[in-house]
């Protein structure tokens, strides 16, 4: 029997990521993510692609990233049980793990070698770019570049670089030049060489957009692998040398341009899939996926002729398999599933995935379906599950927007919650979030979907508000609306918005464009003002352009203003509540001030709640205790106001 869902539900919360299939098919390994005394644990857990139960084979408090060796002897995994982000190997037939080196700095990556005689590791330089006089307290910071900072980073000292050390252990040997950053890394079929990802040019201090590199696995000096006018996501070499990539080729790698895929041997290359027009890269929306499986999107090669890649279509996201014939084959067919994390080996293909309202579990991609391999990933959400009703909307303009209600169990509705994404540039699917199911179950109807913006739907859609945020996306989110109240799903007097991020923008311009449509909001983590938050965000210079279409502020500060939400946000009288992450680098805390300050001034009803040293994705990633106040009080506020 179903049970309702509260914010101290979260604290319950399992989450499964981080998948590694061993080379011989046989078995997946993943990290299992829990909530214990407060605090995130993560251990590995090890399932068989066959048949049989998942077992645990680690014991620390936050082990990730597993990745079998070449012969599936033993595993390289992340931990931190020496105090910080180290790589560390378990023999798989037995026995206790062991620290492979001691790095200075923290390791984010590490990956075997194909022989498995040595490791590759992205790590911080270990040579300060701003930091003067201590580590710990700082005399000052001299910043000179805009790449200074980034949400859920912070302040970025030092860059990462590429690291090689013997698998044996030893001394690691840095490979790149301290100066810039290196976003991702990879073995050639031989080990003889490493590629990695990094926008080694000075222009990178403006805006960093990374292209293909490679270097001698010993060390030396870097050449050119590929480059597209966009940027570089992922990349991967065949076992006969031939480079996969997965970039945008458009013009500064803007939001709405599809990641798409290029196979390149020599000069000559070759872009597969284009015809979908699809983004390649998991980019829906929710709480109850893991969030870092977009960073890098993931590239596999099955053999010579074939990869493996995520394509986000509409609400969904599934494995598709690509050929250098030109062939294009979805793996899953149903369009409940969400699939996050992808991983194949010895023929096999696994992926993570939230399937049909639930919470994620490992899957074998077998016969154009899912196959459930663990178990102990979606239990805790069982008693809660709520699978939201799919529906096409028809808008006046032509498109279809694709939408998802979740309804109240057996009560009469208390008003309808129309939840807006972020991004813009994301999706949202068949995956409810936890807030949603809070409010589901505490009476109120949730209302979310997809208008022009979202990906999943082509490039044209995702670029039909580009430099004009506010106009095609709101005459979308009215019509869902519109058609929720002639359908008999919510009334009129008592429809209530929520959205984070871009959603918020979304939430505050609503409000002042449609004074009196909404009896209340809350706005989490919002952009308020274009021209503040062109300095204030670390990416707000693309923000601003994004929204108004203008390259800088004294170009065009008429048009900055009058794409703000701040400009209109006075006209607004229905109650609203303030959520901020007060650590926030993407949409900073003086955004939320400002709409704070307006309407306070204004004596309307506006409550203002910050949570300390929380970065952007607090609903997610935020210390749980958080967590489960933002969902308490965003139930709580539709229960007073709506």
């Amino acid at each position: 029997m179903a049970r309702r869902f509260t914010g101290k539900d979260v604290l319950r919360e399992t989450r499964i990521s981080q998948l590694a299939v061993a080379p011989d098919g046989s078995a997946a390994v993943y990290a299992r993510r829990t909530i214990e005394g407060g605090e995130y644990r993560s251990r590995l857990w090890r399932v068989p692609l066959t048949r049989g139960r998942a077992e645990q084979i680690t014991t620390g408090d936050l082990d990730v990233r597993p990745r079998f060796s070449p012969d599936g002897s033993a595993l390289l995994f992340l931990s931190r049980r020496s105090g910080s982000s180290q790589p560390w190997l378990l023999p798989l037939a037995g026995g206790e793990p062991s620290q492979l080196a001691d790095f200075p700095t923290e390791v984010g990556v590490a990956e075997w070698s194909p022989g498995g005689e040595r490791v590759l590791a992205l790590a911080e330089s270990g040579e300060d770019r701003y930091r003067i006089g201590g580590t710990e307290r700082p005399t000052a910071r001299r910043i000179a570049d805009l790449s200074w900072r980034l949400d859920l980073v912070g302040y970025r000292d030092q860059f990462t670089s590429l690291w090689v050390v013997q698998a044996t252990g030893g001394k690691p040997k840095r490979l790149t030049e301290p100066r810039y950053e290196v976003a991702g890394a990879f073995w050639s079929a031989d080990g003889k060489r490493i590629g990695y990802l990094a926008d080694r040019r000075p222009e990178a201090a403006l805006l960093e957009l990374p292209q293909a590199w490679a270097i001698p696995a010993g060390g030396g000096r870097p050449t050119r692998l590929a480059s597209l006018r966009g940027e570089i996501a992922a990349a991967a070499w065949s076992s006969t040398g031939r480079l996969a990539f997965l970039g945008t080729d458009e013009e500064q790698a803007p939001g709405w341009a599809n990641i798409g895929l290029w196979v390149q041997r020599g000069r000559s290359r070759q872009r597969l899939g284009a015809e979908l027009d699809r983004t390649f890269c998991f980019l829906v929306a929710s709480d109850l996926y893991d969030f870092s499986a977009r960073f890098p999107p993931p590239l596999v090669w099955l053999d010579d002729e074939s990869l493996l890649v995520l394509v986000t279509d509409g609400g969904t996201c599934v494995p598709y398999r690509f050929g250098r014939d030109g062939s294009a084959e979805r793996l899953v067919e149903r369009d409940d599933a969400v699939c996050s994390w992808l991983a194949a080996g010895g023929g096999r293909i696994a992926v993570v995935a939230n399937v049909a309202g639930a919470a994620s579990e490992v899957y074998a991609v077998e016969d154009g379906d899912l196959r459930q391999l663990s178990r102990n990933g979606s239990r805790w959400l069982a008693p809660y599950r709520h699978e939201p009703e799919r529906h096409q909307v028809r808008h006046r303009d032509g498109h279809e927007l694709e939408a998802w209600v979740l309804r109240p169990r057996g009560r009469r509705s208390r008003g309808l919650v129309l939840q807006i994404h972020g991004g813009p540039h994301l999706a949202h699917g068949p995956i409810p979030w936890l807030e949603m199911l809070a409010l589901t179950d505490a009476g109120f109807t949730v209302l979310y979907g997809n208008p022009r913006g979202s990906v999943g739907y082509g490039e044209q859609f995702a670029k039909a508000i580009d430099g004009d945020w506010g106009n095609t996306d709101a005459s979308d989110c009215l019509r869902l609306v519109d058609w929720a109240v002639r359908q008999g799903i919510g009334d009129r007097r008592h429809v209530g918005l929520l959205g984070l991020s871009y959603g918020g923008y979304m939430t505050n311009w609503l409000l002042g464009r449609h004074p009196g449509r909404f009896a209340a909001a809350v706005s989490e983590n919002p952009v308020v003002d274009l021209f503040s938050v062109y300095g204030e965000s670390d990416v707000g210079f693309i923000i601003a352009e994004y929204a108004a279409g203008v390259d800088e502020p004294w170009t065009d500060f008429g048009r900055l203003l009058d794409r703000s939400p701040a400009s209109q946000l006075h006209r607004n009288t229905a109650p609203l509540l303030l959520l901020q992450a007060e650590g926030d680098l993407r949409c900073p805390a003086g955004q939320t001030e400002l709409a704070f300050t307006m309407q306070r001034r204004l004596g309307q009803t506006v409550e203002m709640v910050r949570y300390p040293d929380e970065f952007h994705l607090l609903l997610s990633v935020g210390r749980p205790d958080r967590r489960v106040d933002r969902i308490e009080r965003i139930v709580d506020w539709f229960g007073r106001y709506l």
